[in-house]
């Protein structure tokens, strides 16, 4: 007769079996669908529609196993399907069949990669695959690093390693007798989780100085040193560099090289948040954006977002690999018994660590720095072919004429409104026109949402100074992106551009004063106050009216 527990062993393995062959079927069905002409990426409800959809009740009996597989379609159903090529809202995308098998082999092994005797093979993959990446950054022979749950936790410890390293004594004793100012120099495009980790040590927001952009939104490095100096000035301690290589909007990449040897020049700790455009380090043909890195003291790298890893995989990378265990660990005897440079935990300010390097492991074995690459350079290639169709529709206005990275970012322009991007900020037809054209994107980003073909998201931006409208931002990532997608979702921005400017017409929201001279909406235009024009006639000299009632001056929509 077999015991209770070998009756619970059995039951589990013949359990597993039936809800992975069930779960096969729903997994390969919902990739497929994704994929179907036509396909939602995401059926979109309103909290208060969705909650009586998803029955949120937890009961003291549960519904069993029966009733597991009904429970997971319906969260498929209504959950934002990131196979879709028309998932084209944030830095990650959706991953791929390694990564699937991959994220189930964790959860298989259930493993905790805190210290080494528990999970030895996770362990020594960490550690390799984190040695490999600062190499290829060229952050030297003792150069590597561990995972963090993110970028955001990446960047925090990365600040906290370089303040107790420079400033020891603060890690034992606190601020209280440290009289110094700590201040921390950062783009003013940078991620917010820098100001963050400023709160989360007790630095203070207004110690962390923003650095002004250029107007391609990259630091400029002339400011930061102004900066810098101004700081010693007020004889403050500067101690903390951050540089990203990808900002989260524009993705622009400060120029490392140069920041780096301020750093230098002014003995401060040199980090590069490289969550987002890090990866290039694996194409050849753009990995020159991220030239300096070799000069980071750290440096973090995401890569679920650019390379397709399951969320969440994030490095931080040292120059010196035992930097973190030098400063972080406190020596916890139950947990960490030989002080080996394998329990890894030791160098981190948690305990727990899921093992997220096997997912970047496993998918450099099978893909290669070859797979990665012709993914990188896909994804380059459709983001030029989407830059080529907006900056070549009249309907649309770039917000930077040539992108840097993978983010496309973009008005749309209703028919007969003027274009005062360039008009001065001051003025108070620049804030009417700013106010305009945000109402309108808000517009058609919730008509798009809605009916949930494409999902991509807006930003509002200072660039040189300047508030900008907010604008689309376009994020191309996914290898089965498409110039079909493509030319289907500026389609679709076109038509719900369209019954924008109806609605703003019907409700008398567009205001007169920012329509252009020469272009009105009933279809009546006046091109140089000694001809109109109306449907499809053309007009002396190098004017013209296409079909779409679109004025051209040498072949350019003229609106000013």
């Amino acid at each position: 007769m077999k015991s209770q527990a070998q009756d619970i062993l059995d039951g589990d393995a013949a359990e597993l079996d039936l809800l992975v062959s069930q779960m096969k079927d729903l997994m390969v069905g919902y990739v497929n669908e994704s994929r179907k002409p036509g396909a939602l990426v995401v059926e979109y409800k309103l909290p208060e529609e969705l909650k009586p959809l998803i029955d949120l009740d937890l009961p003291y009996t549960g519904i069993g196993i029966p009733g597991l597989m009904p429970m997971l379609r319906n969260i498929l159903r209504y959950s934002v399907n990131t196979w879709n090529p028309g998932f084209m809202d944030k830095l990650y995308a959706g991953t791929n069949p390694v990564g699937i098998v991959t994220d189930m082999l964790i959860s298989l092994l259930n493993a905790n990669s805190h210290v080494y005797h528990v999970s030895p093979v996770l362990t020594l993959m960490e550690d390799c695959v984190s040695e490999k990446l600062a190499k290829l950054l060229g952050m030297g022979e003792r150069s590597g690093g561990i995972t963090c749950p993110g970028g955001a936790f990446s960047n925090q410890l990365a600040m906290l390693t370089a303040r107790n390293y420079m400033f020891p004594e603060i890690k034992t004793k606190g601020y209280c007798n440290f009289g110094k100012k700590l201040t921390v120099f950062t783009s003013s495009s940078g991620h917010y989780s820098v100001e963050k980790t400023g709160m989360a040590l007790g630095l203070g927001l207004d110690n962390i100085i923003k650095v002004p952009c250029d107007d391609q939104g990259r630091m400029r490095p002339d400011e930061l040193e102004q900066l810098i100096i101004q700081s010693l000035g007020r004889k403050e301690t500067p101690f903390f560099i951050n540089a990203t290589a990808g900002t989260t909007v524009l993705g622009a990449f400060d120029p490392l090289k140069e920041i780096g040897k301020i750093a230098k020049r002014y003995k401060l700790w040199f980090h590069v948040d490289g969550s987002w455009g890090g990866s290039l380090i694996f194409s050849d043909k753009h990995k020159h954006k991220i030239e300096g890195s070799s000069l980071a003291d750290t440096f973090v790298l995401n890569p679920h977002k650019l390379l397709g890893t399951p969320l969440q995989c994030s490095f931080i990378l040292a120059s010196d690999r035992q930097i973190f265990k030098q400063t972080n660990s406190l020596g916890a005897q139950y947990l960490f018994h030989d002080d080996s440079k394998y329990d890894l935990g030791d160098s981190t300010v948690g305990c727990g660590r899921k093992p997220d390097a096997i997912k970047l492991f496993i998918g450099w074995k099978i893909y290669g720095i070859s797979g990665y690459k012709k993914r990188i350079e896909h994804a380059f290639k459709m983001a030029r072919y989407l830059t080529n169709l907006v900056k070549n529709n009249n309907k649309f206005k770039m917000v930077l004429e040539d992108p840097p990275n993978l983010q496309i970012c973009f008005w749309y322009i209703p028919k007969g409104m003027k274009i005062l991007d360039r008009e001065e900020k001051e003025t108070k037809k620049y804030q009417t026109w700013k106010e305009q054209m945000t109402l309108v994107t808000k517009e058609i980003h919730k008509r798009l949402r809605e009916r949930g073909r494409f999902l991509f998201d807006y930003s509002p931006l200072e660039l040189n100074g300047k508030e900008l409208p907010i604008f689309f931002r376009v994020v191309i990532n996914a290898p089965s992106i498409n110039e079909h997608y493509l030319d289907e979702m500026v389609r679709e921005v076109e038509r719900a551009g369209e019954d924008v400017l109806e609605y703003l017409e019907e409700n008398k929201i567009l205001q007169d004063g920012l329509r252009s001279e020469n272009h009105h909406i009933n279809g009546n235009y006046n091109v140089n106050g000694n001809h109109s024009v109306n449907g499809n006639h053309s007009v002396n000299g190098n004017h013209s009216v296409n079909g779409n009632g679109y004025i051209y001056h040498n072949g350019v929509e003229k609106l000013e």
